[in-house]
């Protein structure tokens, strides 16, 4: 008797799928399947007597089964394909009116993901398939036709709104009769309240597999990814169901291995004063959009005070998307940058590809190594800043970004800007808020804490009991220069933990040759000068310089630490290093 309302039935399971993601199956008394979903959509009107225990139990009894575990459970013994079943988890209900079973109809999950969703929610999903049975032999009895379309889209509601998509049901005038509050979330920036007179259009772009649609209400415009099923039951009061996603929440990213959990404000180790300016100067980034730009030598944490920016701002929960522009071609850091739709240049991806400027809406974009990018896109950058907008390569039409930029860089920008390698008009749009991050040798002060937090990080992360350095490796590390900074620090205290031994103590003689050594010696230099008979007093006053450069660093706040350790003023000192 299904035979008559396949297409109803077929309908039904297309919506559900759809919603829910998970495949659907319905069988009649003899197992012949009447309609499916997925790999459940081949072999319709065909028997499934070889296979289908579970269905076979179901058609005898009048409760739904919850199978957690297929191919273990006892229902499963004796099943003909149990060896190439691919089911995680099935939920099977009888299609009966209390007195005439019809068939019945599975859920089913073929992904861990989809099983992880549905075991929390087990009852719910339990009732629902239970109303749809009841539903489907209502249609077979043609009775009660409204008030189970009520109950049935009650129920839908329930499943709709546990999804992590958006979802909009239209009747057919195209009106949207109903939408979750993922729905909601998503195109909150879009439309100011209710679903009405707003447009979703297709681009005729896809990414990860999805159609990209572009949604516009009168001045606001936003692209999501999804699909549109249109529904052709005649029967059905509704015309089609549209599922969708943002496009950051679409495309998968990383965030380079770091976890933001462990980049608020707190994990910026140390208590010297440079470090409370540092936080302080973090802190007062919180409550503005404006650029922030980070300088400091290699090795300073720069990524790390970047996050704390975003950890410490209103834009917290949004993305944080880092793209290090000195690791990228130059050929290939404008597609990065700004995406591409497909074709838009040799070897472009067929579906397109969204661009970092986009995953980061809403969020922050961090440019490391901004020094690195060429002047060309320099340029574009600048553009992007003034006008929050960006256009992918090979496409026409702008997009409009939401974002707040932090760039970083070791390298002296001043001299870049005199060299015509970067754009002072950019360097003073991305300067709008500087950062500097100190270098080690200028906060030995926080050596100790930052020692512990090490050790105890590497210790814990090799099986190890923390270990106490000996006085010795403590007395070479105060008096280390420490070129690569906080870097060249935690690998020097991961090697140590490595070659503890089992008692806890470091064997000082399997230290390999050249540990905590400067690159060049200062007793060889001494020795080099005293073997001269007699030296210029200006020579001796420009090495003492550069090697108070060596020590201070070449930027602002480390010359000013040059010019008080020399006992002369900062202006004498930009003169003599330029003489």
């Amino acid at each position: 008797m299904l035979i008559s309302v396949k297409d109803q039935i077929q309908y039904y399971a297309d919506t559900i799928s759809t919603v829910t993601g998970l495949d659907v199956e319905v069988v009649d008394t003899t197992l012949v399947r009447i309609a499916g979903t997925g790999a459940y959509a081949h072999g319709i009107g065909a028997s499934i007597k070889q296979a289908g225990n579970l269905l076979k139990a179901t058609l005898k009894g009048s409760k739904p089964l919850f199978i957690e575990n297929p191919r273990k459970n006892e229902i499963c013994k004796g099943c003909q394909t149990k060896v190439s079943c691919k089911e995680l988890l099935s939920i099977c209900a009888p299609i009966s009116d209390g007195n005439t079973t019809y068939g019945a109809i599975e859920l089913v999950c073929l992904s861990p993901d989809a099983r992880e969703r549905v075991i929390p929610q087990r009852d719910v999903y339990i009732n629902f398939l239970l109303l749809l049975a009841n539903s489907i032999a209502d249609r077979v009895r043609e009775k009660q036709k409204l008030e189970d379309i009520s109950g049935l889209l009650d129920a839908m509601s329930e499943v709709v709104n546990m999804n992590d998509k958006g979802t909009l049901i239209y009747n057919a005038q195209e009106d949207v009769v109903y939408n979750n509050q993922r729905a909601q979330e998503i195109l909150q920036k879009t439309l100011d309240s209710q679903f009405e007179n707003f447009s979703i259009t297709p681009t005729g772009i896809t990414f990860s597999g999805q159609n990209e649609y572009l949604v516009e209400q009168e001045d606001r415009q936003q692209f999501v990814v999804g699909k549109k099923l249109n529904l052709k039951s005649a029967t059905s009061s509704f015309s089609s169901v549209f599922v969708f996603d943002t496009l950051q929440s679409a495309v998968s990213h990383t965030q380079h291995g770091i976890d933001d959990e462990n980049c608020s404000l707190n994990h910026i180790v140390g208590g010297s004063p440079l470090i409370h300016i540092l936080k302080e100067q973090i802190r007062a980034t919180a409550t503005t959009n404006s650029s922030v730009l980070i300088t400091g030598e290699s090795g300073t944490g720069k990524e790390l005070v970047a996050r704390a920016v975003h950890a410490t701002s209103d834009r917290a929960g949004a993305p944080f998307i880092a793209i290090n522009c000195g690791a990228i071609p130059d050929t290939l850091l404008e597609s990065e940058l700004f995406g591409y739709v497909g074709g838009a240049f040799t070897g472009a991806l067929r579906q397109g590809q969204i661009g970092k400027f986009e995953l980061a809406e809403g969020g922050v974009l961090f440019l490391d190594e901004i020094s690195s990018m060429p002047i060309y896109l320099q340029v574009k950058l600048l553009r992007v800043l003034q006008e929050r907008t960006i256009t992918r390569l090979g496409a026409t039409r702008s997009i409009s970004v939401d974002i707040r930029i932090i760039a970083a860089t070791n390298d002296n920008i001043q001299d870049l800007m005199r060299q015509n390698m970067f754009r002072p008009d950019l360097f003073y749009r991305l300067n709008v808020f500087p950062i500097q991050t100190p270098p080690l040798r200028n906060r030995l002060d926080d050596l100790n804490l930052l020692i512990n937090h090490f050790t105890a990080k590497y210790s814990s992360l090799f099986g190890k009991k923390k270990i106490t350095l000996p006085a010795s490796i403590m007395n070479k590390m105060r008096k280390y220069c420490w070129p690569g900074n906080i870097r060249e620090l935690e690998n020097a205290i991961e090697y140590l933990v490595n070659i503890t031994e089992d008692n806890g103590k470091i064997n000082e003689h399997a230290l390999y040759d050249g540990f905590l050594q400067s690159p060049v010696d200062a007793e060889r230099m001494v020795s080099d000068i005293d073997s001269r008979p007699v030296i210029p007093l200006k020579e001796l006053e420009k090495q003492a310089i550069h090697r108070a450069l060596d020590i201070y660093g070449d930027s602002t706040q480390g010359k000013r630490q040059v010019a008080s350790s020399l006992g002369i003023s900062l202006a004498t000192l930009y003169r003599k290093l330029e003489q």
